[in-house]
């Protein structure tokens, strides 16, 4: 696998719907990546999630997202969970900036909203992880909170200079993922590795504001730079819909592994 099929890089940079990582340029199975970002040159858009499964994770500004006879606004780290088949509108009157993940699914009923205010007050779903050079804060956006069939969803905030995604693990045989780093301003970077032989990685270099990462095997442990914080969402799904959607077939590195 080359590096052209794992680093996407400034993938914020575009008004509008983009798709940004697809099974089409990417060796991902069925997981997707999309960016919704509306402002006045482009402040409102038609929007059907068709067959996919989708949660749409608010990373600034301020909109709406109409769905049917229903209506959500959203503000930063908001998210929504949609089942697949619905179609809409998305607006804002300022600006507003969406992350989209998407995999093929039969999820079926009502979207789900994820109000951030409530979901970092949730220990279960807000938790302050790790130890000296590995701490970090995660929120668990899309969890056993919605009733998905295939994605996990969630923010990290690593401490400063620390590692995060650490001990390192792995879940190649049941989830393929996506990193979208994000409130990383210049001249902030972390580096991030991506390997099952460390002598011979997939990937092992910087990550910047807005750059993505695909992972489709191996462990992906990452850091930031001293007096910088690495922040990423991680989007994932597993391989297919009758996996198990849980954290069950994650796999420490052994040489890592703590009792």
């Amino acid at each position: 696998m080359s590096k052209k099929n794992i680093l996407f890089k400034n993938t914020g940079n575009k008004p509008g719907r983009n798709w940004i990582i697809t099974p089409e340029n990417s060796e991902l199975d069925s997981l997707a990546y999309s960016r919704i970002i509306l402002n006045k040159q482009i402040s409102k858009i038609d929007y059907s999630n068709g067959k996919n499964e989708v949660a749409l994770i608010c990373l600034a500004g301020e909109g709406f997202i109409r769905l049917g006879d229903l209506e959500y606004r959203v503000k930063p780290y908001d998210s929504l969970f949609i089942p697949a088949g619905k179609s809409g509108t998305i607006d804002t009157e300022t600006n507003l900036d969406l992350v989209e993940c998407a995999a093929p699914s039969d999820a079926s009923g009502d979207p789900v909203y994820i109000p951030f205010d409530t979901l970092k007050e949730d220990k279960h779903l807000t938790e302050d992880l790790g130890f000296d050079g590995c701490r970090r804060k995660i929120h668990r956006l899309i969890d056993d909170n919605v009733p998905a069939k295939r994605l996990l969803c969630g923010l990290i905030f690593s401490d400063e200079g620390n590692w995060t995604s650490w001990a390192p693990h792995e879940h190649t045989e049941t989830k393929e993922e996506i990193y979208l780093y994000f409130e990383m301003p210049a001249p902030a970077f972390g580096i991030q590795l991506v390997y099952e032989d460390l002598d011979n990685p997939d990937y092992f270099g910087p990550v910047y504001n807005d750059d993505a990462v695909v992972i489709k095997r191996g462990y992906h442990p990452n850091v930031a730079i001293p007096g910088h914080q690495i922040n990423f969402i991680w989007i994932m799904a597993t391989l297919d819909p009758t996996m198990e959607r849980t954290w069950a077939g994650v796999n420490t590195q052994p040489e890592f592994q703590t009792d």
